[in-house]
């Protein structure tokens, strides 16, 4: 059997020099983005290429673009590793001047996806000829709407794709963390996420007689304003979380009361269960503020994303792999993030480590996901695909066989 520490080295070795491939496809798909629950030529692409390689694709899932390809290992073919990338867009017009940028006006690979997915495609180029090596199968899930609740990786447990995987394994972009690093977090790591609607109605006029209307701007501004308690009075100080109203609309006239406003937002939280607990909260703050205006309120709350907590030993694994490619000193602690990720009903079924790749080159101006002008340094992305071909490798002797507490 090949010693870790020289597999490790391999694959360090091939995956930089597979860089030019790697990032050919990540252009491709950068060129072309698709918004989540349409991401069809984006899935033809990346299933076209999977076979290219010799490897057959699954189907995509019922009425969906995500799919999966598995790699046996003459080892151990029945139990898995999950390897996944997150493959749609967001309806962001790019604004960067680069050959490859987005040809799909109003959206753009604004949050690292197509780098998501071209990481993944290395790491199964790399992992393909080595069946016989492998201490445990590999399944490859290229996940479709991260971005939308409620997402892609739902449909995935529930088509019981986890039930025989003893871990489950991400990566994500960073602007964050130092170029060319892994950020690492054990626990909570990303924030559990929903989102509220209102609608608050009373009864228009002309804005000459406000006495002869029931005016829903005051309801509505009374209401986002009390909804800025629910952290700071009703929640404990030691806990993080955010509610924060994002947009508000109501009226189109200087001398016209309308007859509603509607305004909304997002809350977010650590705490498993809490997120159900606020939108009862916002819920309630919204109607008996709109009531003690003398109006009726609609509030429609929904708890997406669960929060994202890393496995202990799941991280474990990552660090162990990420120091035998690149050192210890590629490895940074991370603190918590209020941004959601739905590979979280990865991490809530199975022991799971999402880590994070530096992609900011130093002294660049700082843009955050979700920026115009996002863009990723290609020239690190390999050190992705050598991360998660080696963790098959690593991860079996720090995680529980499958099906076991």
């Amino acid at each position: 059997m090949t010693p870790l520490a020289t597999v490790l080295d391999s694959l360090a070795e091939e995956a930089h020099a597979l860089l030019p491939w790697i990032g050919a496809h990540r252009r491709h798909l950068h060129r072309h983005p698709e918004l989540s629950f349409h991401e069809e030529k984006t899935s033809a692409y990346l299933r076209g290429v999977v076979r290219d390689m010799g490897l057959e694709p699954s189907e995509p899932l019922p009425g969906r673009q995500g799919f999966h390809v598995e790699l046996i290992s003459t080892r151990n073919p029945s139990e898995f590793i999950i390897l996944r990338a997150d493959i749609d867009a967001l309806p962001i017009q790019e604004q960067n001047e680069v050959e490859f940028r987005s040809e799909n006006p109003g959206v753009g690979h604004l949050c690292g996806h197509d780098v998501h997915s071209s990481m993944l495609l290395g790491a199964m180029r790399l992992l393909k000829d080595r069946a016989a090596e492998l201490p445990v199968s590999v399944r490859f899930i290229f996940q479709h709407a991260e971005e939308v609740a409620p997402g892609g990786a739902k449909d995935f447990v529930e088509a019981g794709l986890v039930r025989d995987v003893i871990g489950c394994f991400g990566i994500h972009v960073s602007p964050r963390v130092p170029i060319g690093c892994f950020g690492l977090r054990v626990g909570e790591t990303m924030a559990g996420v929903g989102s509220f609607s209102a609608t608050i109605r009373g009864r228009g006029g002309h804005a000459a007689g406000p006495h002869e209307t029931v005016d829903p701007m005051p309801a509505a501004a009374a209401s986002v304003l009390a909804l800025q308690q629910i952290v700071s009075r009703r929640l404990p100080p030691t806990e993080p979380a955010v509610v924060s109203v994002t947009y508000i609309e109501g009226g189109k006239a200087f001398n016209v009361i309308p007859e509603e406003v509607r305004f909304g937002g997002t809350f977010r939280t650590f705490v498993p269960g809490r997120g159900q607990q606020i939108a009862q909260m916002i819920q309630d703050v919204v109607q008996h503020t709109a009531h003690s205006y003398n109006c009726e309120a609609e509030v429609e709350p929904l708890v997406s994303y669960p929060p994202l907590l890393n496995n202990e030993e799941a991280i474990g694994a990552a660090r162990e792999t990420l120091t035998g490619l690149f050192g210890p000193q590629s490895c940074v602690d991370i603190a918590m993030a209020m941004g959601g990720e739905d590979f979280s009903y990865f991490a809530l079924e199975r022991p799971s480590a999402f880590v994070f790749l530096g992609v900011l080159p130093d002294g660049d101006p700082f843009r955050p996901l979700h920026h115009p002008q996002f863009l990723p340094e290609e020239s690190v992305i390999w050190r992705g695909s050598a991360f998660l071909a080696g963790i098959p490798f690593v991860a079996p002797d720090h995680l529980p066989k499958a099906g076991e507490a």
